[in-house]
């Protein structure tokens, strides 16, 4: 074994090439090829997976063996950056302001990684930007928009793609954090001179009538999840309450659980009957 050890050494000692050059170019595709292996066989052993779970498995696998690549480029050019290191001090702190955003991308990409804030398939908002994640990189988050109007949760068929410095800006909103199921509110304006009470309880009859199939097996899940992760879990029964806004509108806070899927349906139901309660009290 020693022998063999003392032959490879010399045989890449007599290649044209410098070591650091000869380890990149054999461990970077034998990291990339070990990946795709790797991927293959999980999805053979696994071929129930639903499409979101592969393609998280993808992305993780993607990002994975970008830092295990550049770990590895780390070790092998380790003695090359010190030595230019030490003789570009200033060229350094330099590039450290010019790449300011770009350092901010890769903090930004860690917190997320750190404390697991979303993954493909959440639906989150930042700065405005509401979506579907589908992908997720070192540098940006892409996602599936939703809108454009904020009570309509359908995906808009639009990607929109934002850098990670924002989650060290702004807060990140995710609906999906219960698992499977979502707890979902919205408003709806209603003019000031309607009465709240020929509108509440026709609402409150269509938001029972969907939810109330799967209040049981709601509760049961928040239960759980609040002995899993020790933190409180809001209700599973849907209400509406009456807020004042201003002189000329109130709103009706809605809220409910559902299933991810469903939520959308539910509340475009309420939505559909308060329409035609409106349009009967202005059209008596």
């Amino acid at each position: 074994m020693i022998d063999f050890i003392r032959e490879s050494q010399e045989v890449i000692r007599q290649i044209p090439l410098s070591r650091e050059w000869l380890y990149t170019i054999i461990l970077i595709p034998s990291i990339i090829l070990t990946k795709l292996v790797l991927l293959r066989l999980h999805f053979r052993q696994h071929p129930e997976l639903e499409i979101d779970e592969k393609r998280r498995i993808v992305v993780m696998g993607r990002n994975i063996t970008l830092m295990l690549c550049i770990f590895v480029l780390f070790l092998v050019w380790a003695t090359q950056i010190q030595t230019f290191a030490l003789s570009m001090v200033a060229l350094a702190a330099a590039a450290v302001l010019a790449l300011k955003e770009l350092i901010m991308c890769l903090s930004g990409s860690l917190v997320r990684f750190a404390n697991k804030q979303y993954s493909v398939g959440d639906y989150i908002e930042i700065n405005h930007i509401r979506g579907r994640v589908i992908d997720i990189n070192l540098l940006n988050t892409l996602v599936m928009q939703i809108g454009p109007n904020p009570l309509i949760g359908r995906l808009s068929g639009k990607t929109v793609s934002f850098p990670n410095s924002l989650l060290l800006s702004f807060p990140l909103y995710r609906d999906n954090i219960l698992g499977s199921y979502v707890v979902h509110m919205f408003d709806i304006p209603v003019p000031i001179h309607l009465d709240s009470d020929a509108i509440t309880p026709r609402l409150e009859a269509v938001l029972l009538e969907k939810c109330s199939p799967y209040i049981d097996e709601i509760s049961a899940h928040l239960e759980a999840v609040q002995v899993q992760k020790l933190f409180i879990t809001p209700p599973a029964q849907p209400s509406i309450s009456r807020v004042p806004y201003d002189d000329k509108v109130y709103n009706l806070a809605v809220r409910f659980a559902a299933p991810v899927g469903l939520r959308v349906d539910i509340q475009q139901a309420v939505l559909d009957e308060f329409i035609r309660v409106q349009y009967r009290l202005l059209n008596p």
